[in-house]
């Protein structure tokens, strides 16, 4: 439940950082992202290319994130059955060995939250590479009020 949890986060945050990013405020719901993005979109007065650009990124992002699903799930069940010990190994008939338990699981989590920070830096860095995208299809003029139009929604996001 907490790793499908954490891939459907891991799918919404690429989705709210191109939000964020058109002006979009976090924490509101439904068409409320798209409206805000818009509102960005239209004041910065993107040429017919630039929106095509735009539209192609996204079109790549969402086969992105597709294609990683599919291989998340692919790996779900690999992964739980690595987490679970072999309990065997602890346990005999007279005793279980509670320091051989405590120091296996400690290896293990110790090794999951490895992999957790990682994900972290490539979600960040997934999502640096896509505001770089986006700037870069803007002309410095549209930058210029693009860097506006951000500082006054993300006030009044607060």
């Amino acid at each position: 439940m907490k790793k499908t949890t954490r891939a459907i986060l891991l799918t919404l945050g690429l989705g709210t950082a191109t939000l964020l990013a058109f002006g979009g405020c976090a924490g509101h719901k439904g068409d409320k992202h798209r409206d805000g993005m818009m509102k960005v979109v239209k004041q910065l007065d993107l040429t017919s290319e630039q929106k095509s650009a735009l539209k192609t990124l996204k079109k790549e992002r969402k086969a992105e994130r597709e294609a990683k699903r599919e291989a998340m799930k692919e790996n779900r069940k690999a992964m739980r059955a690595e987490m679970k010990p072999d309990m065997s190994q602890f346990m005999t008939a007279e005793s279980f060995d509670k320091a051989a338990f405590k120091a296996h699981m400690t290896k293990k989590f110790d090794a999951k939250r490895k992999m957790m920070e990682s994900k972290k830096e490539t979600r960040l860095e997934k999502r640096a590479e896509g505001m770089e995208k986006v700037f870069n299809i803007l002309t410095p003029e549209q930058r210029t009020k693009w860097i506006a139009l951000s500082k006054e929604t993300t006030k009044s996001c607060k």
